[in-house]
């Protein structure tokens, strides 16, 4: 038998509840029961208690009670619970004496599981033996009215009773020990599914093995500047030993003129100051380039996009602390290549909310086209006859760097500051350093994500399934959240879509469902999801608008729909749609409430006759 050791605190509570209700409890209601509610005295009561039996019974119990809550409270082997363990004999020998064998059990099992409990099964083992002894030496003088010697062999079967009450519980109380190894062995389990699920994704890295080749040129660039600096710093030893030996000439030369060597001396101070800010620099330069190296490898150490977009920025605040840092991301809207604020850490978000530049326009524009770093530091600067602001006017000075890799301009940094010169041409090319490690990162989260989207479109139209549409409103509200911007969704269901499969065949049915995806995606944003749920419903999760500007799309896809022709000849066929939408914050505050309304506001549009948008009203949802 297995019996805890040690401290009964680095137990299950379970184990404390186990003394607690199965023995006190269930012990006190069985003595109680055997002695017919301790009706009958073994041998006589003191005076002041023959008069009231019901108060000490009640006595008893609430004994047993407060116990009970202190061996749930006790510390292991402390002075609280020796006293227990005293209390508890002390009672079970009294209550044995005045009412007879039934509580000779409860008073000689509960000190031997408490203190197995307590001091493990070595002590319980002794428990058992002074318990004995001293339970025997009652037998021998006949301390209890009711153990008579004509009556041993009643007590010899009590005892026996007693010893395999006392084992089955001890046996009971093992197995409540053992759920810490059923613990261990189901976390084995999980660290076993988590690890293919490791190799899975494992499988889905080796697609962009070749990425991790242009970040393994960059850190053999980097092994070049350290060897570059070695050489420096040889070649600075070597100017040291030269103004040593400049030194001793110019003594030399002191005695013949003092004026003549005074100016070689002065000369030597002044190369020695040169030779000490030049090592200072390259000091600065390769302590600057490991830091570099050891945030490249925590920004790359995430593939999700949203994951390496928060990291950098986090990163970038650790680096140059400033009171906005802003990541503009470039996405083509209808055919325009335009440049949204995808990350904002700055007390002015508001102003980022649905905030977007074309390629050429304001600074970080005229960043992203000519990809080249730019420092404003009194609230605008003029580049080739045209002033470029800060993007905050409250914000005197900034600093902005490119984000591209060598096939494609993916966005810009933004930092700005309060204050005027607040930056210097220092950090300037920190960030510009920063921003080309992190556009690796970034070039390869971008990749990752494009390869994990494979498999997780809808054949018939191309759009996103139901599974994707998931994973990326429970993403885009997360980050709502945090970076306080809206979100909205809008559902939509063709009227009467089933009629339209019956009249023409399921292939022109088809041929709808994909003429209404091309339409979907020639009023949307390329950062909004489009998503084919079933059948004829469609979702579109719009990022970074409000449900305002989310109705006005729904509205501008609904009048398209209503006005084409889909399919030729005797298969032509007009239909309409219905839509409902909900946004968050004003609907809803996660993406449970705003799914739901979103679909009691499509409800509302149905129950109206269709062919038309209509917002979560407060009902149904």
């Amino acid at each position: 038998m297995a019996a805890q050791s040690g401290s009964p605190s680095g137990g299950s509570p379970r184990l404390r509840l186990f003394l607690v209700a199965g023995v006190r409890v269930v012990g006190v209601i069985l003595a109680l029961a055997l002695t017919g509610g301790n009706r009958d005295a073994c041998n006589p009561l003191p005076a002041i208690l023959e008069q009231m039996p019901g108060i000490l019974t009640g006595a008893v119990v609430l004994y047993h009670l407060c116990a009970g809550y202190l061996s749930f409270r006790a510390p292991s082997r402390g002075l609280l619970a020796l006293l227990v363990l005293f209390l508890d004999t002390l009672m079970g020998v009294g209550l044995t004496y005045f009412f007879g064998p039934p509580y000779l059990i409860l008073g000689f099992t509960l000190p031997v599981l408490s203190t197995a409990f307590y001091y493990g099964t070595t002590g319980a083992l002794m428990a058992v033996v002074v318990g004995g002894l001293f339970y025997g030496v009652i037998l021998l003088f006949s301390l209890v009215a009711r153990l008579e010697p004509g009556e041993v062999g009643n007590f010899f079967k009590l005892t026996g009773v007693q010893g395999a009450v006392t084992l089955l519980l001890l046996w009971l109380y093992s197995i409540c020990i053992g759920e810490g190894e059923d613990r261990v062995r189901l976390e084995e389990r999980s660290r076993q599914e988590k690890d293919l699920l490791f190799q899975e994704i494992q499988a889905a890295k080796s697609e962009v093995g070749q990425i991790y080749g242009e970040v393994a040129d960059r850190e053999n660039a980097l092994i070049t500047v350290k060897r570059e600096l070695g050489e420096a710093r040889e070649e600075l030893e070597s100017s040291f030993k030269r103004l040593h030996e400049a030194r001793l000439a110019a003594q030399a030369a002191e005695k013949l003129a003092e004026d003549q060597g005074r100016e070689v001396s002065q000369q030597a101070r002044r190369e020695k100051m040169q030779m000490q800010r030049q090592l200072a620099r390259l000091q600065k330069k390769f302590e600057r380039q490991n830091r570099l190296v050891e945030v490249f490898r925590q920004v790359s150490s995430n593939l999700a996009l949203s994951d390496a977009l928060l990291a950098v920025t986090e990163q970038l605040q650790a680096l140059l602390p400033s009171q906005s840092c802003v990541i503009f991301m470039v996405d083509d809207v209808e055919g325009h290549r335009e440049l949204f604020a995808e990350v904002a850490a700055s007390p002015y978000t508001d102003l980022f909310r649905n905030y977007s530049l074309q390629i050429g326009e304001g600074a970080p524009g005229h960043v992203a086209s000519r990809l080249e770093p730019l420092k404003i530091d009194r609230g605008a600067v003029t580049v080739d006859g045209r002033e470029l602001p800060t993007v905050v006017p409250e914000e005197k000075s900034a600093l902005i760097a490119p984000l591209a890799t060598k096939a494609d301009t993916l966005g810009t940094v933004y930092l700005g500051r309060a204050k005027e010169n607040a930056f210097t041409e220092d950090d300037l090319d920190m960030l510009a350093d920063f921003c080309e490690l992190a556009s690796v990162a970034l070039g390869n989260a971008i990749l990752f994500q494009r390869a994990v989207t494979h498999g997780i479109h809808d054949p018939l139209t191309n759009l996103y399934n139901s599974l994707y549409l998931e994973e990326r409103m429970r993403e885009e509200v997360k980050r709502g959240r945090r970076y306080t911007y809206p979100v909205s969704l809008v559902l939509m269901d063709l009227d009467g879509f089933g009629e339209v499969n019956q009249t023409v065949g399921q292939e022109a049915g088809d041929s709808v469902l994909r003429g209404v995806a091309e339409i979907l995606r020639s009023c949307t944003r390329e950062s909004d999801v489009l998503a084919r749920l079933e059948g004829d419903d469609f979702a579109l999760l719009v990022v970074h608008s409000d449900r305002n500007s989310a109705f006005n799309v729904a509205e501008r896809v609904r009048s398209l729909v209503e006005g084409y022709t889909f399919g030729q000849g005797p298969r032509k066929v007009r239909i309409t749609a219905s839509f409902g939408v909900a946004g968050i914050p004003h609907d809803a505050v996660n993406e449970e409430q705003l799914t739901m309304r979103a679909t009691a506001a499509l409800q509302q549009a149905r129950s109206s006759g269709g062919n038309t948008v209509s917002f979560w009203s407060g009902a149904g949802a």
